[in-house]
């Protein structure tokens, strides 16, 4: 059952009910470079009355360390440890779960910050920011070398998409049946700073439908997300509140977790309603 926060009652009883905040940050926190008002205030609030707060986003297209200093640009208190990450999630799947040998590679679609996790787990990798791939020029089969190291091929989200990134990825894919599809998040958008833009979801779209196969997600709402937080954050579920503004992604990573949820209406669902 959802119920409205309208009044100072509901909201001084939400706090004293949960211990560990999770918050979503793009459309949460911020939109694009903009802080959203009341935002730093409510963060604030809870480190003072000594409230656990971790940082989950879809967004890999930083390294959680280059994510902290997004938080510094914006005066937003934040520590390395507190942020977890879709990219961070798809190296620690293939470095513990998968326990991807260190002779394997990965092709990435995708931005620095998923390369610099990858390189953190010790996962060598091709592709993602590479001159070579990050092309106009047509692809040809003719003068490509498959590379049989290639064992994975990891799609985020990549503002430098093109026919070659994906042709590469697709030739690893089908040429060699146990190379591992993963997406790191499937939002369909995300919130920038003046209006919605083709999320991550978008980017692995032309590969899903060219395989007709679905990529294992590291991102939110899956659950490989929350395995990483377990990992390291001690928390009892049952005072723990997922904040976020997607339904599909935010929510139901809350509610697949047992966790409470609140939704806030400055993202993604302003944009619907």
């Amino acid at each position: 059952m959802s119920v409205r926060l309208s009044s100072v009652q509901d909201y001084s009883s939400l706090l004293e009910k949960y211990d560990t905040w999770m918050f979503d940050c793009d459309g949460v926190l911020w939109h694009g470079d903009r802080l959203i008002d009341g935002a730093v205030d409510v963060l604030e609030l809870l480190r003072r009355k000594n409230k656990k707060i971790i940082f989950v986003t879809n967004n890999a297209t930083k390294s959680r360390k280059s994510y902290k200093g997004k938080f510094d640009h914006l005066g937003v208190e934040a520590h390395v440890d507190e942020i977890y990450c879709s990219a961070y999630a798809a190296a620690i799947y293939l470095s513990s779960m998968i326990k991807l040998p260190k002779t394997k590679k990965v092709y990435v679609i995708g931005m620095a910050g998923l390369e610099e996790e990858l390189h953190e787990e010790g996962i060598a990798f091709l592709g993602g920011t590479d001159p070579a791939d990050n092309t106009i020029e047509p692809f040809t089969l003719a003068s490509f070398t498959l590379d049989p190291d290639v064992a994975a091929v990891v799609c985020g989200l990549d503002t430098q998409i093109n026919y070659t990134k994906v042709s590469k990825a697709f030739q690893y894919l089908t040429r060699n049946p146990e190379c591992l599809f993963i997406a790191t998040n499937e939002d369909s958008t995300y919130p920038s700073a003046d209006g919605l833009l083709p999320g991550a979801g978008a980017i692995s779209a032309p590969l899903r439908f060219a395989l007709g196969k679905d990529p294992v997600c590291t991102g939110k709402p899956s659950s490989t997300m929350l395995d990483c937080i377990k990992a390291k954050v001690h928390y009892n579920p049952e005072r723990t509140i997922m904040v976020g503004d997607r339904l599909n992604t935010d929510i139901l990573f809350g509610k697949s977790g047992g966790l409470a949820t609140l939704l806030v209406l400055s993202g993604k669902l302003l944009h619907w309603l």
